[in-house]
Protein backbone atom coordinates (compact mmCIF):
# COMPACT_ATOMS: atom_id res chain seq x y z
CA UNK A 1 0.00 0.00 0.00
CA UNK A 2 2.78 2.54 0.70
CA UNK A 3 4.20 2.37 -3.11
CA UNK A 4 0.66 3.17 -4.22
CA UNK A 5 0.24 6.09 -1.82
CA UNK A 6 3.63 7.37 -2.55
CA UNK A 7 2.20 7.29 -6.15
CA UNK A 8 -0.54 9.26 -5.71
CA UNK A 9 1.61 11.93 -3.51
CA UNK A 10 3.58 12.32 -6.12
CA UNK A 11 0.48 13.06 -8.48
CA UNK A 12 -0.44 15.68 -6.06
CA UNK A 13 2.85 17.53 -6.00
CA UNK A 14 2.41 16.98 -9.85
CA UNK A 15 -0.31 19.15 -9.88
CA UNK A 16 0.79 21.75 -7.50
CA UNK A 17 3.74 22.33 -9.99
CA UNK A 18 1.68 22.31 -12.76
CA UNK A 19 0.27 25.09 -11.51
CA UNK A 20 3.18 27.33 -10.85
CA UNK A 21 3.33 29.02 -14.17
CA UNK A 22 -0.62 30.17 -13.90
CA UNK A 23 -2.23 33.49 -12.66
CA UNK A 24 -4.17 31.70 -9.83
CA UNK A 25 -7.45 32.69 -11.34
CA UNK A 26 -8.42 29.45 -12.20
CA UNK A 27 -11.97 27.71 -11.60
CA UNK A 28 -9.96 25.29 -9.24
CA UNK A 29 -8.31 28.26 -7.27
CA UNK A 30 -11.55 30.22 -7.30
CA UNK A 31 -12.89 27.39 -6.02
CA UNK A 32 -10.93 27.21 -2.59
CA UNK A 33 -9.50 30.51 -1.63
CA UNK A 34 -6.25 30.39 0.36
CA UNK A 35 -5.61 31.74 3.90
CA UNK A 36 -2.88 34.25 4.58
CA UNK A 37 -1.05 30.73 6.71
CA UNK A 38 -1.46 28.91 3.20
CA UNK A 39 -4.64 26.80 4.11
CA UNK A 40 -7.37 26.33 2.30
CA UNK A 41 -9.66 28.15 4.97
CA UNK A 42 -12.55 28.88 2.32
CA UNK A 43 -13.28 25.58 1.77
CA UNK A 44 -16.72 25.01 3.08
CA UNK A 45 -17.91 21.89 5.21
CA UNK A 46 -19.66 20.43 1.66
CA UNK A 47 -16.26 20.63 0.08
CA UNK A 48 -14.65 18.96 2.89
CA UNK A 49 -16.89 16.28 2.69
CA UNK A 50 -16.76 15.73 -0.77
CA UNK A 51 -12.59 15.47 -0.17
CA UNK A 52 -13.81 12.33 2.10
CA UNK A 53 -15.54 10.81 -0.82
CA UNK A 54 -18.97 11.45 0.62
CA UNK A 55 -21.54 13.78 -1.06
CA UNK A 56 -22.61 16.73 0.81
CA UNK A 57 -25.90 16.93 -1.45
CA UNK A 58 -27.55 13.90 -0.80
CA UNK A 59 -28.12 11.17 1.62
CA UNK A 60 -24.65 9.35 1.63
CA UNK A 61 -26.49 5.92 2.07
CA UNK A 62 -28.67 6.76 -1.19
CA UNK A 63 -26.02 7.59 -3.47
CA UNK A 64 -23.68 5.21 -5.07
CA UNK A 65 -20.46 4.61 -4.42
CA UNK A 66 -18.83 5.29 -7.73
CA UNK A 67 -20.28 9.00 -7.99
CA UNK A 68 -18.71 9.91 -4.15
CA UNK A 69 -15.41 8.02 -5.55
CA UNK A 70 -15.12 9.68 -9.27
CA UNK A 71 -15.42 12.89 -7.20
CA UNK A 72 -12.44 12.56 -5.18
CA UNK A 73 -10.06 13.03 -7.18
CA UNK A 74 -11.35 16.38 -8.33
CA UNK A 75 -11.98 17.66 -5.09
CA UNK A 76 -8.48 17.18 -3.89
CA UNK A 77 -6.84 18.65 -6.51
CA UNK A 78 -9.21 22.15 -6.34
CA UNK A 79 -7.28 21.69 -2.25
CA UNK A 80 -4.41 21.65 -3.74
CA UNK A 81 -5.17 24.68 -6.30
CA UNK A 82 -6.08 26.50 -3.00
CA UNK A 83 -2.52 25.32 -1.13
CA UNK A 84 -0.74 26.20 -3.90
CA UNK A 85 -2.21 29.66 -4.09
CA UNK A 86 -1.70 30.25 -0.60
CA UNK A 87 2.34 29.50 -0.91
CA UNK A 88 2.75 31.25 -4.17
CA UNK A 89 0.93 34.16 -2.35
CA UNK A 90 3.87 33.78 0.34
CA UNK A 91 6.56 33.16 -2.48
CA UNK A 92 7.30 30.04 -0.68
CA UNK A 93 6.34 27.68 -3.19
CA UNK A 94 8.72 25.18 -4.05
CA UNK A 95 8.77 21.38 -4.85
CA UNK A 96 9.25 20.60 -0.99
CA UNK A 97 6.73 23.01 0.14
CA UNK A 98 4.16 21.28 -2.47
CA UNK A 99 4.94 17.94 -1.40
CA UNK A 100 4.11 19.03 2.14
CA UNK A 101 1.02 20.35 1.34
CA UNK A 102 0.30 17.00 -0.75
CA UNK A 103 1.47 14.94 2.47
CA UNK A 104 -0.69 16.83 4.71
CA UNK A 105 -4.14 16.21 2.37
CA UNK A 106 -3.32 12.58 1.92
CA UNK A 107 -4.30 10.89 5.31
CA UNK A 108 -7.35 12.51 4.48
CA UNK A 109 -8.56 10.93 1.63
CA UNK A 110 -11.02 8.43 2.04
CA UNK A 111 -13.45 5.98 -0.16
CA UNK A 112 -16.80 5.49 1.00
CA UNK A 113 -17.88 2.15 -0.55
CA UNK A 114 -21.53 0.96 -0.49
CA UNK A 115 -22.15 -2.66 -0.64
CA UNK A 116 -25.43 -5.24 0.19
CA UNK A 117 -25.43 -5.73 3.78
CA UNK A 118 -27.21 -8.72 5.48
CA UNK A 119 -28.85 -9.27 8.91
CA UNK A 120 -30.16 -12.08 11.19
CA UNK A 121 -33.40 -11.81 10.22
CA UNK A 122 -31.81 -12.58 6.41
CA UNK A 123 -30.54 -15.40 7.82
CA UNK A 124 -32.69 -19.35 8.03
CA UNK A 125 -31.81 -20.86 11.23
CA UNK A 126 -31.90 -23.91 13.21
CA UNK A 127 -31.79 -24.19 17.19
CA UNK A 128 -29.91 -26.97 17.05
CA UNK A 129 -26.70 -26.08 18.34
CA UNK A 130 -25.02 -29.33 18.89
CA UNK A 131 -21.49 -30.56 17.96
CA UNK A 132 -22.70 -32.68 14.94
CA UNK A 133 -24.66 -29.31 13.72
CA UNK A 134 -22.22 -27.61 13.77
CA UNK A 135 -20.48 -30.20 11.68
CA UNK A 136 -23.16 -29.89 9.75
CA UNK A 137 -23.10 -26.72 9.21
CA UNK A 138 -18.91 -26.52 8.57
CA UNK A 139 -19.44 -28.94 5.28
CA UNK A 140 -22.25 -26.59 4.43
CA UNK A 141 -19.91 -23.67 3.99
CA UNK A 142 -17.23 -25.77 2.18
CA UNK A 143 -19.96 -26.30 -0.17
CA UNK A 144 -20.88 -22.72 -0.62
CA UNK A 145 -17.65 -20.92 -0.34
CA UNK A 146 -16.19 -23.07 -2.99
CA UNK A 147 -16.16 -19.94 -5.38
CA UNK A 148 -13.18 -18.62 -3.30
CA UNK A 149 -11.53 -21.26 -4.87
CA UNK A 150 -11.54 -20.15 -8.01
CA UNK A 151 -8.93 -17.20 -6.84
CA UNK A 152 -6.06 -18.68 -7.11
CA UNK A 153 -3.74 -15.40 -6.76
CA UNK A 154 -4.07 -12.83 -3.57
CA UNK A 155 -5.92 -10.01 -4.75
CA UNK A 156 -3.55 -7.33 -4.16
CA UNK A 157 -0.85 -9.07 -5.70
CA UNK A 158 -3.02 -8.62 -8.71
CA UNK A 159 -3.20 -5.11 -8.28
CA UNK A 160 0.22 -4.64 -7.61
CA UNK A 161 0.75 -6.14 -10.95
CA UNK A 162 -1.65 -4.04 -12.74
CA UNK A 163 0.32 -0.83 -11.20
CA UNK A 164 3.55 -2.04 -12.32
CA UNK A 165 2.33 -3.15 -16.02
CA UNK A 166 -0.95 -1.25 -16.86
CA UNK A 167 -2.01 -4.53 -18.03
CA UNK A 168 -5.95 -4.44 -18.33
CA UNK A 169 -6.00 -8.37 -17.99
CA UNK A 170 -4.72 -7.70 -14.40
CA UNK A 171 -8.25 -5.78 -14.00
CA UNK A 172 -10.32 -8.53 -15.36
CA UNK A 173 -8.99 -10.93 -12.94
CA UNK A 174 -9.81 -8.22 -9.88
CA UNK A 175 -13.16 -8.18 -11.34
CA UNK A 176 -13.40 -11.86 -11.71
CA UNK A 177 -12.06 -12.14 -8.14
CA UNK A 178 -14.92 -9.59 -7.17
CA UNK A 179 -17.27 -12.08 -8.81
CA UNK A 180 -16.45 -14.99 -6.99
CA UNK A 181 -16.97 -13.18 -3.49
CA UNK A 182 -19.99 -12.25 -4.58
CA UNK A 183 -21.08 -15.57 -6.00
CA UNK A 184 -20.19 -17.47 -2.41
CA UNK A 185 -21.80 -15.00 -0.33
CA UNK A 186 -24.88 -15.44 -2.71
CA UNK A 187 -24.84 -19.28 -1.84
CA UNK A 188 -23.27 -18.60 1.67
CA UNK A 189 -26.61 -16.72 1.91
CA UNK A 190 -28.92 -19.62 1.64
CA UNK A 191 -27.53 -21.85 3.83
CA UNK A 192 -29.49 -22.60 7.44
CA UNK A 193 -27.46 -22.04 10.23
CA UNK A 194 -27.25 -22.79 13.87
CA UNK A 195 -28.73 -20.73 15.92
CA UNK A 196 -25.64 -19.75 17.73
CA UNK A 197 -23.38 -18.81 14.76
CA UNK A 198 -25.63 -16.37 13.14
CA UNK A 199 -23.71 -13.55 13.90
CA UNK A 200 -20.67 -15.34 12.85
CA UNK A 201 -22.29 -16.39 9.70
CA UNK A 202 -23.90 -12.14 8.82
CA UNK A 203 -20.26 -11.03 9.85
CA UNK A 204 -18.79 -13.59 6.76
CA UNK A 205 -21.31 -12.89 4.37
CA UNK A 206 -21.29 -8.72 4.72
CA UNK A 207 -17.02 -9.23 4.74
CA UNK A 208 -17.35 -11.17 1.53
CA UNK A 209 -19.82 -8.37 -0.01
CA UNK A 210 -17.52 -5.39 0.89
CA UNK A 211 -14.65 -6.75 -0.26
CA UNK A 212 -16.44 -7.74 -3.69
CA UNK A 213 -17.39 -4.09 -3.35
CA UNK A 214 -13.80 -2.79 -2.67
CA UNK A 215 -12.17 -4.95 -5.56
CA UNK A 216 -14.95 -3.35 -8.06
CA UNK A 217 -14.12 -0.12 -7.38
CA UNK A 218 -10.36 -0.51 -7.43
CA UNK A 219 -11.29 -1.84 -11.04
CA UNK A 220 -13.20 1.26 -12.22
CA UNK A 221 -10.64 3.67 -10.82
CA UNK A 222 -7.74 2.20 -11.97
CA UNK A 223 -6.46 4.70 -13.60
CA UNK A 224 -7.06 7.68 -11.39
CA UNK A 225 -4.19 7.66 -8.68
CA UNK A 226 -5.89 9.65 -5.93
CA UNK A 227 -8.95 7.71 -5.58
CA UNK A 228 -6.75 4.34 -5.80
CA UNK A 229 -4.91 5.71 -3.00
CA UNK A 230 -8.35 6.57 -0.82
CA UNK A 231 -9.10 2.92 -2.37
CA UNK A 232 -6.05 1.37 -0.75
CA UNK A 233 -7.27 2.16 2.73
CA UNK A 234 -10.75 0.80 2.21
CA UNK A 235 -8.78 -2.30 0.52
CA UNK A 236 -7.48 -2.73 4.16
CA UNK A 237 -10.52 -2.45 6.05
CA UNK A 238 -12.19 -4.84 3.94
CA UNK A 239 -9.28 -7.33 3.83
CA UNK A 240 -8.95 -6.66 7.75
CA UNK A 241 -12.87 -7.86 7.98
CA UNK A 242 -12.28 -10.47 5.87
CA UNK A 243 -9.89 -11.98 8.36
CA UNK A 244 -11.98 -11.18 11.39
CA UNK A 245 -15.23 -12.38 10.42
CA UNK A 246 -13.69 -16.13 9.30
CA UNK A 247 -11.56 -16.05 12.57
CA UNK A 248 -14.60 -15.61 14.51
CA UNK A 249 -15.86 -18.74 12.59
CA UNK A 250 -12.98 -20.65 12.96
CA UNK A 251 -13.15 -19.93 16.79
CA UNK A 252 -16.79 -20.49 16.77
CA UNK A 253 -16.10 -24.25 15.38
CA UNK A 254 -13.49 -24.83 18.36
CA UNK A 255 -15.68 -23.93 20.79
CA UNK A 256 -18.22 -27.15 19.85
CA UNK A 257 -17.39 -30.52 21.60
CA UNK A 258 -18.42 -33.71 20.66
Amino acid sequence: MGVLLIVAGSHMATLLRAHADTTGQSAAVAAVQPSQDGTASGATWQQEMTILGIPANADPAATSSDDSIALIGPMVSAELAGEYAGLTAQGIFSTSTAQAAADQIAPNIRAVITYKTFAASDISVDSNTTYQRMLTYRADLRDSLAPLLKNTDAEFAIYGSYVETGDPSYLAQLSAAAQNYRTAADLTAKVVVPRDAVSYHVAILNAMEEFAAVLDAMTTHSADPVASAALLRSYDQAEQDMFDSFNALTTYYSSKTP
